[in-house]
């Protein structure tokens, strides 16, 4: 398939694609990731997310680095770790990823992954990814930006926490370095405010909002503690859902409060595409020859009617099926006299009408 259509031809396609990232919840444990891989193919998952970061040398010495400050799911507690340790246990060599994602093309699945140097961006086109994205907190980083996109394959940028004019930069910067001058295949996704914050903070309809400001496809990044905005995302035309999936059984760990246990996959899959394709083309085409409602009411008389009555809803009903006159057809009804008389209950057809100018 063209890469240059990849997201419209998702879009095209009814359903989102739902994005399960596993990113680095397995903590350098090749076999628990693998484990993930194995749940999310029995779940029906086509196409997984990870992230390629295979040195710590992204994040400055720890004396130098600061904290990370993340919310614990499991003790409700504001957490903190020093930001050069966190990526130290989350660094992955670019063997074992390529190991990973390999095992995952053997069970059916693509793989898209977010990178975070130049290394990582050619590694990812290397082994075939699909796409490659641009993580919310590298939508300011400029070279990394226009590098991915001259490498030819479509994009995500999460736009994170930025403001309009960020998100239209970085839109710009990669659409001026397209491989070649040829347009860039992107996808713009919105990324609200994890837990602990509201869902008031969730604000989806600027999802919508960002794919109209800058004319591409949208989908969401989801960091709320549940699956709902999943569901609204769908309805409201995300192209891609992103969603954070972890183990089953893990404690506090940074971005899992927003994390999906991957048990619940399956389940949640189900009912977005479901939500994809209730939602139809929007056009309504009835055949003419088609079952007809029994429930729609037909005019039946109320009372006994002498010859010469003159109909009104005083001595009128109705009631379903139609067998006689139908009740849509009451205000041309209503006013004119009976042909014959008619007993109570008795249904009132046309040949029982005789008109007469109102």
């Amino acid at each position: 398939m063209d890469v240059r259509s990849f997201w419209q031809d998702q879009l095209h396609s009814g359903r989102p694609m739902f994005l399960p990232d596993i990113g680095t919840y397995f903590n350098q444990d090749m076999q628990q990731a693998e484990a993930l891989v194995d749940a999310l193919g029995e779940a029906g998952v086509t196409t997984i997310k990870g992230e390629i970061l295979q040195t710590p040398e992204i994040c400055l010495d720890a004396h130098l680095s600061g904290n990370e400050k993340y919310w614990g799911h499991q003790t409700g507690e504001l957490k903190q770790e020093n930001y050069r340790d966190l990526i130290e246990r989350k660094v992955v060599p670019l063997s074992s990823y390529e190991t990973l994602f390999q095992y995952a093309k053997d069970k059916g699945m693509d793989t898209i992954v977010s990178v975070y140097d130049f290394e990582g961006a050619d590694f990812a086109r290397q082994i075939g990814c699909k796409a490659i994205k641009i993580a919310s907190s590298n939508i300011t980083h400029q070279p990394l930006i226009e590098y991915v996109a001259q490498l030819g394959l479509p994009m995500i940028i999460d736009t994170g926490h930025s403001t309009v004019e960020e998100m239209a930069r970085a839109v710009n910067w990669a659409q001026d370095c397209g491989l070649k001058g040829d347009a860039v295949d992107i996808v713009v996704e919105h990324s609200p405010k994890g837990p602990p914050n509201p869902v008031e903070q969730q604000n989806l309809r600027f999802m919508q909002t960002l794919g109209q400001a800058v004319g591409l496809p949208y989908g969401l990044s989801d960091h709320h503690g549940g699956e709902e905005m999943l569901y609204a995302a769908t309805a409201m035309g995300a192209v891609v859902l992103e969603k954070g999936i972890c183990p089953d059984e893990m404690g506090d760990e940074q971005d899992g409060g927003h994390a999906m246990p991957v048990s619940q996959v399956a389940a949640v899959l189900q009912k977005i595409n479901n939500i994809a394709d209730a939602m139809g083309n929007g056009i309504r085409v009835l055949p003419r020859q088609r079952e007809k409602y029994v429930s729609r009411m037909g005019l039946v008389a109320k009372t006994d009617l002498a010859a010469e009555s003159v109909l009104s809803i005083d001595n009128v009903r109705f009631a379903f099926p139609a067998l006689g006159i139908k009740a849509e057809y009451w205000s041309e009804i209503e006013g004119q006299v009976l042909k014959r008389s008619l007993s109570a209950g008795e249904i009132i057809g046309w040949p029982d009408i005789a008109f007469r100018e109102k």
